[in-house]
């Protein structure tokens, strides 16, 4: 009799444990969708106007769609530039820098966290230290060491300087002090040599994080245009910022929009499939950093 009381007072209680999405998560995946939308629309824009005629780029009230697409303007910067020059430079020198700062940052990430010596916080907060110094202060004794060299216009001076970077050695270290010493210390029980196991063990276990600093790199380097001005000045060294730079000057109006508009989406391109090749690894490598389970 009691059970039977029991029972059919704790029935009408389980729906009340069904889990509700909060009101929170809805708002800010709607702000989040909204915001989307709106960033998406500004690229949908400017893809659409590289196939536009020019005199309705600023046509009054604003066409979305344009009454004869126009293939063609994506041939007009490689008839008006060097654009494949252009291309090929940022090509070398980004895919130049993305490995050396994979390796060296990996490197010292390494010794920053697994290795215990004299100095090495010291060293590590100066390393911090140096991102809050503008790269615009370093740019002039920089240009000057790099002129001694007889760097200038030359690859090495484009891709010597940017080798490596202390958000790159905080990103790594950060990754890197998260794996257990035990596995290390079995390693060297093998006989394993420090780059032996660093190339065998933390390597491997080091892709997310490896592909997150990968993106990071390229895509600054793909997209400066101060320091590839300063130091690549001439045409068998311009990248892709200084070249588009260049080419809009030589295109000023209405006129130019849509050539330009298509050069800035072929430049844009090898960035965004970097993105879609790698999100999954790169959001990976941010979590494993932050220590997000």
């Amino acid at each position: 009799m009691s059970a039977g009381v029991m029972e059919r007072t704790a029935s009408p209680s389980r729906p009340v444990s069904r889990k509700r999405r909060p009101v929170g998560k809805v708002v800010v995946f709607v702000l989040l969708l909204a915001g989307g939308l709106v960033f998406a629309s500004v690229f949908l824009y400017a893809a659409l106007s590289a196939v536009k005629p020019a005199d309705e780029i600023l046509a009054s009230p604003m066409r979305w769609l344009p009454s004869q697409w126009l293939w063609g303007n994506f041939a007009l910067p490689f008839e008006q530039a060097p654009f494949a020059r252009y291309y090929l430079n940022s090509t070398v020198v980004g895919v130049s820098v993305t490995v050396l700062n994979v390796v060296t940052c990996t490197l010292a990430g390494y010794s920053f966290s697994k290795f215990a010596y004299r100095g090495r916080n010291v060293l590590f907060l100066v390393v911090l230290a140096t991102l809050m110094v503008p790269l615009e202060v370093i740019y002039v004794p920089l240009y000057a060491l790099v002129f001694d060299l007889g760097w200038v216009n030359s690859f090495a001076g484009l891709i010597v300087p940017s080798a490596t970077s202390a958000f790159g050695i905080f990103l790594m270290r950060q990754s890197i002090e998260g794996l257990p010493d035990e596995l290390l210390e079995a390693a060297r029980i093998d006989g394993a040599g420090e780059l032996r196991i660093l190339w065998h063990v933390v390597a491997p276990m080091m892709v997310s994080p490896m592909a997150a600093l990968a993106l990071f790199i390229f895509m600054t380097n793909w997209d400066s245009h101060l320091w590839p001005l300063l130091v690549g000045n001439d045409a068998d060294h311009q990248t892709l910022p200084v070249g588009l730079a260049a080419m809009q000057a030589n295109n000023l109006g209405s006129g130019g929009i849509p050539m330009m508009m298509a050069a800035a989406l072929l430049a844009l391109l090898p960035t965004l499939l970097l993105f879609l090749v790698l999100q999954r690894k790169f959001v990976e490598g941010i979590t494993m950093t932050a220590g997000i389970k």
